[in-house]
């Protein structure tokens, strides 16, 4: 009987690919991040965003007032109060 004996293999080149792999998707990574974190902070830039009071006071004005939103489609916004009376009323029926 002969026994066949596979020869040694060092792991070595497995232990570079895997160090490699990662060393590319750190790359990848930190390119990516690097490109994002720039696009939004100039956008940041640019952007003025109201102060919580004015916020506020836009949403209680949108909620508390008539006005049209589609003139051909017939679609008006309604005071909330309003529009709930009109929900109440109809499922009542």
């Amino acid at each position: 009987m002969s026994s066949a004996q596979t020869p040694s293999r060092s792991s070595f080149p497995a232990v570079v690919a895997v160090i490699g792999v990662f060393l590319v998707f750190y790359i990848l990574l930190n390119v990516t991040y690097l490109d994002s974190d720039d696009a939004s902070s100039e956008e940041s830039a640019t952007v003025e965003r109201p102060s919580l009071s004015e916020h506020l006071a836009k949403e209680q004005e949108t909620l508390s007032s008539y006005s049209v939103i589609d003139a051909s489609n017939g679609k008006v916004r309604l005071p909330i109060e309003r529009a709930k009376e009109l929900v109440v009323a109809q499922h009542s029926q």
